[in-house]
């Protein structure tokens, strides 16, 4: 059986780490400045490494941007959105506190549609990711009986997808709706729960039907 050498597989553990901690600093000057002033030079300045060193892992401005992004994601891998009250608190959360990643993420994500751009795989791989956690959520709202049952839950949940696309580029030029409580109005459209409400109220006992 072919092994990987002590020496070889500590070089590897040293250039990931390398990359996390520029990443990591990528994502606080994000953070604290805003995408448009991240440079180089700076983040080579925070992450305690040489400017070479960071244009040697990520060749780019761009694959630097990708790169916060990905470390936020891992930062919060366990923050998996269950039903509508967690997703209330992850939305009030990045509106909050992580408005400048949100805003990164959006631009990207325009970026994104370009195929050779450093973001498209990663927006690829994160569009997969949000539309299989939003199927599952509504597959839990139908079993619960607040989304209609012959809905297609991986359809909805791509069209949940681009609603919270759409919403969140219209709030980062208009915050002054509820983005959180927009969303939650949108998706309990597209479930069809008012029906949904409405034929529960009228199988209940007490109605007599």
């Amino acid at each position: 059986m072919c092994t990987v050498p002590n020496r070889q597989r500590g070089q590897y553990a040293r250039t990931a780490g390398r990359r996390r901690e520029i990443a990591r600093a990528v994502l606080r000057l994000v953070e604290e400045k805003g995408h448009a002033q991240v440079t180089t030079a700076e983040v080579a300045r925070r992450a305690r490494t040489s400017e070479a060193t960071v244009l040697y892992h990520f060749p780019g401005k761009d694959h630097l941007l990708v790169a916060a992004l990905e470390y936020a994601d891992a930062a919060s891998a366990d923050r998996e959105v269950r039903d509508l009250a967690g997703l209330r608190a992850f939305v009030r959360r990045a509106t909050t506190h992580h408005e400048p990643v949100l805003r990164l993420h959006t631009v990207l994500a325009g970026n994104a549609a370009t195929p050779d751009h450093p973001a498209a795989e990663y927006f690829a791989r994160r569009n997969a990711a949000a539309i299989d956690e939003f199927r599952r959520l509504v597959e839990e709202r139908q079993r619960s009986g607040d989304a209609h049952p012959g809905l297609d839950p991986a359809d909805v949940a791509r069209q949940i997808v681009a609603v919270w696309d759409g919403l969140t580029a219209q709030w980062l030029v208009d915050p002054s709706f509820d983005l959180a409580e927009t969303l939650i109005r949108a998706i309990r459209r597209l479930t069809a729960q008012n029906w949904m409400d409405v034929r529960r109220s009228l199988l209940a006992p007490e109605t007599g039907l």
